[in-house]
């Protein structure tokens, strides 16, 4: 998590407006889950991935662990997918592959395989359009951008709270971790359930404690000020929002020509 705010704001494209990157991938997003085309999935993710490695020059390998953990989640989703049950009695089955079990047969058909594509190709670029712009976008032109379409300043505050919170959270299990660590407090499976739950008890604790001075600060300053004043120095480019606009018409011809 710490990583991600640090790709964030080390970003080649943090200078960008946070309005042409949020139109950018919201566009591909939409067409993506809306469409629910493989080609367009295909192309998106490709985009995404080229952006987010060569303009937000983000590394390789970093973002390969960040798309394995959705990898992972989809690939236990597929298998529901591509597996299908029937009574062994059942017939007229577009059948690739089956075995039987007692009264049952588990078998798999062009149907499901066709579905696990359209779903594998849309998590994976609609994950890529995410990942674009949480690695290239900070906190502060993420509320800025929340604020300029009149969402409740309590969402936004709440946001930039619960945002902030992590990061404490974070340091005191990292600083939790390291102490026990240092008694011997892992060194076998008693020990271990022992210290994770003092862990988890000292972090409830120390979360309580951050949240009272967080509240007491906020009392002392009359408690009527928002806690996130953002402004951006950054300026529109006429050039993005026509790549923009022609992102837009590439991906409605993708659309087109592969909607049979």
């Amino acid at each position: 998590m710490i990583k991600i705010d640090d790709y964030a704001y080390t970003s080649g494209l943090k200078d960008v407006h946070p309005v042409e990157k949020v139109s950018f991938a919201l566009i591909f997003l939409f067409f993506t889950i809306l469409s629910k085309n493989i080609s367009v999935a295909c192309f998106t993710f490709t985009v995404m991935s080229i952006l987010v490695l060569f303009k937000a020059k983000i590394p390789f390998m970093a973002y390969l662990k960040l798309l394995f953990v959705p990898f992972v989640f989809l690939m236990t989703s597929l298998v529901a997918i591509i597996f299908s049950i029937a009574p062994i009695y059942q017939e007229d089955l577009d059948v690739l592959w089956m075995t039987e079990i007692g009264l049952w047969q588990i078998y798999i058909s062009s149907n499901s395989i066709q579905q696990s594509y359209q779903l594998a190709s849309t998590i994976l670029a609609s994950v890529s359009c995410l990942y674009f712009l949480v690695l290239s976008t900070p906190l502060n032109q993420f509320m800025w951008v929340l604020k300029k379409v009149k969402l409740p300043i309590v969402f936004v505050e709440l946001m930039g709270i619960t945002y902030r919170f992590i990061f404490v959270l974070l340091e005191k299990v990292s600083e939790i971790y390291i102490a026990q660590s240092s008694r011997f407090g892992y060194q076998d499976y008693r020990s271990w359930f022992s210290s994770v739950a003092q862990l988890i008890v000292s972090l409830f604790i120390k979360s309580m404690h951050s949240a009272k001075e967080l509240q007491i600060a906020i009392d002392s300053r009359g408690g009527d000020e928002h806690l996130y004043d953002v402004d951006l120095s950054l300026v529109y480019k006429r050039g993005n929002f026509i790549i923009v606009f022609i992102s837009f018409v590439t991906l409605f011809m993708i659309y087109i020509m592969t909607k049979s």
